[in-house]
Formats: C-alpha cells, sequence, structure tokens
C-alpha cells in the first residue's frame, strides 16, 4: 500500500525496480540538464538535490507571487492580474506537492540503501 501523498505514477519502496524508476520519475520533476549529470547515478544524492532545488522553486515563486501586482500594474487590466496570480498560486501549490512527493522518495530511497548496506555495527 502506498503512502499518502506518494507520487501516483512511482513504484513503491518495496519494488524490485524501485531505485531505477525513482531515479527515472526524479529526472522528470528537474531541470533537463539533470539528466546528463552524474547525480543519476546516486538515486539519493539526485533525490537530495531536487528537494534543494524545489525549495529554491517554491521561494522564487513566493517572491514571484508578491511582486506580480507592482511588477505588471500598469501592463496588465486588474482582472488580468488576478488571473496571473491565480497561476502563480497554482505553480505554488504544485511545487509544494512535489515537495512532499520528493521527501517521500528521499525516505524510501534511504530505506533501500539501509537495506543493501545491511544492519551497521556499532563499537
Amino acid at each position: 500500500m502506498a503512502l499518502a501523498g506518494w507520487p501516483h505514477d512511482l513504484v513503491s519502496p518495496d519494488h524490485e525496480d524501485f531505485s531505477s524508476e525513482a531515479v527515472k520519475w526524479l529526472l522528470d520533476q528537474g531541470p533537463a540538464d539533470l539528466r546528463t549529470s552524474t547525480l543519476r547515478q546516486f538515486p539519493l544524492a539526485l533525490a537530495l538535490y531536487l528537494e534543494a532545488f524545489i525549495l529554491g522553486a517554491i521561494e522564487g515563486s513566493r517572491v514571484g507571487y508578491s511582486q506580480t501586482r507592482t511588477k505588471l500594474e500598469g501592463a496588465l487590466q486588474a482582472s488580468d492580474l488576478e488571473i496571473v496570480q491565480q497561476a502563480w498560486a497554482a505553480q505554488g501549490a504544485r511545487l509544494v506537492a512535489l515537495q512532499r512527493e520528493i521527501a517521500l522518495v528521499v525516505v524510501g530511497l534511504r530505506e533501500v540503501s539501509e537495506q543493501r548496506q545491511g544492519p551497521r555495527l556499532s563499537r
């Protein structure tokens, strides 16, 4: 059973192909040039990169939303400004949902990594 908020188009961490499928899914969430990055060889590192990337996108979206009216005033009619702000808000909400999904994928990748490495011995 999938966790609440789990990406609907990604297999669960208990699936045998989870790591490779997670890499594909993660690459679909980031900038296109990430597909040629060596990070794709390290699923957890890729996921952590995308966590930071999406956080930056969320922060940028919030700044952009807060400045929309002042920067576009005079260039758009009031009704169009409202439409633009709704679009900004929708993108922000999408990014926040994606942030949650990536956080769940990070947890899944950590669990898979720990299972592969076996139990850690304490000294």
